[in-house]
């Protein structure tokens, strides 16, 4: 066979590849948190095994990127579509892009990650646009569900509360990234939060004041704090908490000083249905994990056996953090070795498997 037709070969084989379009309700260049970890790192993980097209902007730029996506005839010999949702509803744009893709045969899955609208500690209807928000959004999940194949959501309890009627729920928890290996200095006494403490049910009295009981009680703890601009805990702060700011790389130059990560969010409706992309990542680190006992994030620090589960009351943390303090070091050792065989057993490329297999799509690389 001569080079010219190996290489016209190539090019069919190459052209017959799978093709997957990513529609992110989130743009990826503005920074790192909550919902853009998950999308960057599902991103990755599906760019690994599989041709990837990308869309990810905001409502209005989102609906210019769609138009030239349908223009470009990308759409033809498309062989599925990955929505992650935004907390902000879909536009009209987005339905009927989705609903011309179904049309023309191409399975759509989309992700729902989160049910702020319904639950009055997240979003209270302290205004017409927000009362008018809550009333659009079972209508607005109804109108995602008509135009998508299947949908999927991080628990069995937020699949129901939008409206889900299945007795088996599609899931899709977030994952873990790979574990990293920083060792912990002897003298580490610091415990990580990561992420907001915006909201009185995201726990940042309860923090405050279980670690100032434990301190009293003579153990030796600090906070470091990682949190975003705006999002961090309000001054005046006491002096053994600090505010950090950075992504995975400056976290890990923290760890030495890490002796556990903690999760202190409050029990509500809300909180026990969500997985804390956070207590996720926590499993990464190798530390022992301190959370409350919110249904979900419990049931995976007590599934692994990877930290302690504490009530959430000032009592009830304290005395979890004196049970970390007061733990041996084989203890220690040991919550952290099942954090990170957590980690490896819960990755964002199982991830990225289960949504080529429920689009069945046969990937590039199985990984």
């Amino acid at each position: 066979m001569s080079a010219a037709v190996d290489d016209a070969a190539a090019m069919t084989m190459s052209e017959r590849r799978a093709r997957l379009l990513l529609l992110s309700m989130y743009p990826l260049d503005r920074g790192m948190w909550g919902p853009t970890v998950r999308i960057t790192q599902v991103r990755r993980a599906l760019a690994k095994r599989i041709r990837l097209d990308v869309v990810a902007a905001d409502r209005g730029p989102r609906r210019a990127a769609l138009a030239r996506y349908l223009l470009s005839g990308r759409l033809r010999g498309l062989d599925g579509i990955y929505v992650e949702n935004s907390t902000t509803l879909p536009s009209e744009t987005d339905l009927a892009f989705l609903a011309l893709a179904r049309g023309v045969g191409v399975p759509v899955l989309t992700y729902v990650r989160d049910a702020h609208y319904l639950f009055d500690e997240y979003y209270a209807a302290t205004s017409l646009k927000r009362r008018m928000a809550q009333v659009l959004f079972r209508p607005a999940m109804k109108a995602l569900r008509a135009v998508s194949t299947q949908m999927a959501y991080p628990s069995t309890g937020l699949a129901y509360a939008v409206g889900e009627r299945g007795p088996d729920p599609f899931l899709l928890p977030p994952g873990s990234p790979a574990p990293v290996a920083v060792p912990r200095q002897p003298s580490a006494n610091a415990l990580l939060f990561v992420g907001a403490m915006r909201y009185p049910v995201q726990g940042l009295e309860l923090l405050q004041g279980a670690v100032a009981r434990a301190r009293e009680l003579g153990h030796d703890l600090r906070v470091i704090c990682v949190s975003r601009p705006g999002e961090e805990p309000p001054e005046p702060r006491p002096a053994w908490l600090t505010v950090e700011r950075g992504a995975r790389q400056e976290i890990e130059r923290l760890l030495p000083d890490v002796v556990a990560t903690i999760q202190p969010r409050l029990r509500s409706p809300y909180n026990d249905l969500t997985v804390p992309i956070k207590v996720m990542e926590y499993l990464s680190y190798g530390r022992p994990i301190i959370a409350t006992d919110c249904t979900e994030q419990a049931r995976i620090v007590r599934d692994a056996d990877a930290g302690i589960v504490v009530g959430d009351t000032v009592e009830a943390m304290a005395a979890g953090l004196a049970q970390l303090r007061t733990a041996d070091a084989g203890q220690i050792s040991r919550w952290s070795a099942n954090a990170t065989m957590a980690a490896l057993r819960s990755s964002w490329d199982a991830c990225a498997a289960s949504i080529l297999d429920r689009l069945h799509i046969r990937p590039d690389d199985p990984g």
